[in-house]
């Protein structure tokens, strides 16, 4: 016999078992039959699910945020059969996109100009209009993070601004001025000379600070693609601080790192006064929540220089300069179609964080008791002004963040002539960095 009609004689064999299972009782070869369709079903499904498109997604959402994202992720791969986002959270994410690539990834908004300078991330203006939408659903702050030149390089996800907590024991209104700052001040003194009405650090937030004071003053330090920081201005803002300390008495000096905060929660041990108000990032929401429960305000940040202004991070999402396969480009349009309906996007809001996409922050702004640290940032990230556009920004930014600054906090009788010292050698190192570009 032939191995074909061998074959063919134990295909037959096969097929007719069922049939006589059925009019015996044979459980086993049923229950085995059921097993055969139930991993006929299962390869099936998995050949599927690889022939779905894949685009890959990093980001840095390590903290509490994380699964918020994960459930934007989630929702689109579940919302349809043709892509599917692989993301990764990890914490040196930017590292490992240097080195590995990815489709999509999470820049800050201080870094895209240098991701888009070394070439990195791509030109987005189709991406956009495949997915429907416009660089006008989102406010002017973010459109203004993500313009470049010549172009759209990313597509804005959050502004996080510097925010105010405040202990409603001690400041039953938020302060909005200056002069509110130092009327509480006075009265918290007198009670208590323990009691300041904030905390300024030596270390942290710090460029949150004093960039959020020079754009309270209107104050642009980019000069000819870097940061010139040896201006009268620039000093003035920083004198401002110094003198908040050591001259209207409004915090402790020399205090240090992420201080505005412990201050305020007085957790260090080292910490024996206490801040009525913290002047600090709004990732502290839960831990200050936990801390003062129903007594936690939260509101914009006071008014201490010219204008309402403030400073802070953000987050926008880029496409990699390396993905050119037309498929994948049309998914990852489909992705941000997805992610920028605001029933979506209101997962984003569920993680604290303050969406960008305007009709998304309207209903956050309607609705503050769902979404309380989102509705208390709405007015803050509407004037928020974020990292300069220049090359390697947070590293010309780093020698006034670490070491001019600390002199600001410490030391009471520092000379005019000894900060612009520091500001013209803060210069210098700016204007070095970028000619690496």
């Amino acid at each position: 016999m032939n191995k074909r009609r061998l074959f063919v004689l134990i295909l037959s064999v096969v097929l007719a078992v069922p049939a006589l299972a059925g009019c015996g009782n044979n459980k086993t070869t049923a229950d085995e039959n059921e097993t055969v369709k139930t991993e006929t079903s299962k390869t099936v499904s998995q050949a599927a699910e690889s022939d779905k498109i894949k685009i890959t997604f990093l980001n840095g959402f390590t903290g509490g945020d994380g699964e918020f994202m994960r459930k934007i992720t989630d929702g689109f791969n579940a919302s349809q059969s043709k892509y599917e986002v692989v993301e990764s959270q990890e914490k040196d994410h930017l590292t490992q996109f240097k080195a590995n690539g990815s489709d999509l990834v999470v820049i800050p908004g201080s870094s895209l100009y240098t991701y888009e300078e070394d070439g990195m991330v791509q030109e987005l203006s189709s991406v956009y209009k495949e997915a429907g939408v416009a660089i006008d659903d989102f406010i002017p702050a973010a459109q203004d993070i993500v313009n470049m030149n010549d172009g759209l390089y990313a597509f804005p996800l959050d502004i996080h601004p510097l925010t105010m907590f405040y202990n409603k024991e001690l400041v039953p209104e938020a302060p909005k001025t200056f002069e509110d700052l130092v009327d509480i001040n006075t009265k918290l003194q007198a009670e208590n000379t323990d009691i300041y009405v904030m905390a300024i650090p030596g270390s942290g937030l710090v460029e949150y600070y004093y960039m959020g004071l020079a754009a309270q003053n209107g104050i642009d330090i980019v000069n000819d693609g870097y940061c010139n920081f040896a201006t009268d201005e620039f000093a003035d803002t920083l004198m401002k601080w110094h003198d908040m300390i050591f001259v209207d008495k409004l915090s402790p000096a020399n205090l240090g790192l992420d201080a505005e905060f412990t201050s305020f929660a007085k957790t260090a041990d080292d910490i024996t006064t206490q801040a009525a108000i913290a002047l600090t990032g709004p990732w502290y929401y839960s831990a200050a929540k936990e801390i003062y429960g129903d007594n936690l305000g939260i509101a914009s940040i006071p008014t201490i220089g010219e204008e309402n202004a403030t400073y802070g991070g953000s987050h926008t999402i880029a496409v990699s300069s390396q993905v050119t396969d037309e498929e994948k480009l049309a998914g990852i349009a489909a992705f941000f179609n997805y992610l920028y309906d605001p029933e979506n996007l209101l997962n984003w809001a569920d993680s604290g964080q303050t969406p960008v996409h305007q009709e998304t922050l309207e209903i956050i702004k309607a609705n503050p008791e769902k979404y309380p640290l989102p509705a208390a940032n709405a007015e803050a990230v509407e004037t928020a002004k974020t990292g300069p556009k220049v090359y390697n920004s947070n590293e010309q930014l780093s020698y006034i963040s670490n070491n001019t600054f600390g002199r600001i906090v410490s030391e009471e009788n520092l000379a005019r002539e000894e900060l612009m010292t520091e500001l013209e050698k803060a210069t210098e190192i700016a204007r070095q960095i970028a000619q690496e570009q």
